[in-house]
């Protein structure tokens, strides 16, 4: 569908109350049909993500979570229980003071949710025997402080934070995938400004999400190169993969050949989050700039011939 067309259309279903949808534009058995034929995790999840509460959802979800099972890696196929575990501190410059758990509950929440939609149950308890342990580790220096206003509520910039840490997930047997990552407040690369946002005597951290990138792309590489990249393209449909950016950038870094036709499939969505995400990916994992116009991309796919190049 053009993109004009594509845009018109969101803007009268949003405004008949439709939004995220294509209603009566489309049939819950049209789009059964549509998975059934295309066989893909990505494929399926669109159909729950138009039909959540139809007839054949159940069977949708059965047939979305035995393809994304047979995508792991062989390391990891038997997954089905991994320990969470976030291990964060800081020091603070010309002070003794120690920060600790300042991101946290929002990593721990972003790695939870995608392992969760893996069919990966998750706990914190290290009594509970598991099948791996899936660490988070966050540290660095903070330092540069500034005051600021944020509404009525005073904030306060570490513009000199330096960040580094790691994501690993340990199978028992000794299997393991590691990613590291580092940066440095105020460069092109994330993170850039740690807030600490104080309401009234109880501090909170909120972060920019330039911030909490860097951290979201390793959380999410680490689970796509255990679990597998089309797990990831499917995580673009549920509605709180919005909350998880990460996403997009572990997908353009794996550069996984098989996720480019179910990307473009997603361009030619109605839901403008999709079909934007879709978009930002391909671009950065194929380096090339087209536009929102699915057939041009399908175009330049069948001229690569099914290949990434370098």
């Amino acid at each position: 569908m053009p993109y004009g067309k594509r845009v018109l259309l969101a803007g009268l279903l949003a405004a008949w109350g439709l939004s995220g949808c294509q209603g009566a534009l489309t049939t819950a058995q049209g789009d059964w049909e549509r998975a059934q034929a295309r066989r893909t995790p990505v494929a399926y999840e669109r159909f729950l993500h138009l039909h959540p509460d139809s007839q054949w959802a159940p069977q949708a979800r059965q047939e979305r979570d035995q393809l994304l099972l047979a995508g792991r890696a062989a390391a990891f196929r038997d997954l089905k229980r991994v320990r969470l575990v976030v291990n964060e501190e800081y020091a603070q410059a010309n002070t003794p003071a120690l920060y600790r758990n300042l991101l946290a509950p929002l990593v721990s929440y972003a790695a939870e949710k995608l392992l969760r939609y893996a069919g990966v149950e998750v706990v914190a308890d290290s009594t509970v025997a598991s099948d791996a342990v899936y660490t988070i580790e966050l540290g660095g220096q903070l330092s540069g402080t500034e005051y600021g206003e944020a509404g009525q509520r005073p904030e306060f910039y570490w513009t000199g934070a330096f960040v580094q840490g790691a994501v690993t997930l340990k199978m028992a047997g000794g299997q393991e995938i590691r990613e590291e990552f580092s940066g440095r407040a105020g460069s092109p690369e994330p993170p850039k400004n740690l807030r600490l946002v104080l309401y009234k005597t109880t501090p909170n951290l909120i972060v920019s999400q330039a911030g909490l990138a860097g951290v979201e792309e390793k959380i999410a590489l680490v689970i796509g190169k255990a679990l597998g990249s089309q797990l990831l393209v499917a995580y673009l449909y549920p509605q709180e993969a919005e909350k998880f950016r990460g996403t997009n950038d572990a997908l353009a870094r794996l550069r996984d050949p098989h996720t480019v036709e179910p990307l473009i499939e997603m361009v030619d969505e109605v839901d403008t989050r999709v079909y934007d995400d879709a978009v930002l990916i391909l671009r950065a994992m194929t380096g090339q700039k087209l536009e929102f116009e699915p057939e041009e991309w399908r175009q330049w796919w069948a001229q690569q011939g099914g290949k990434l190049g370098n």
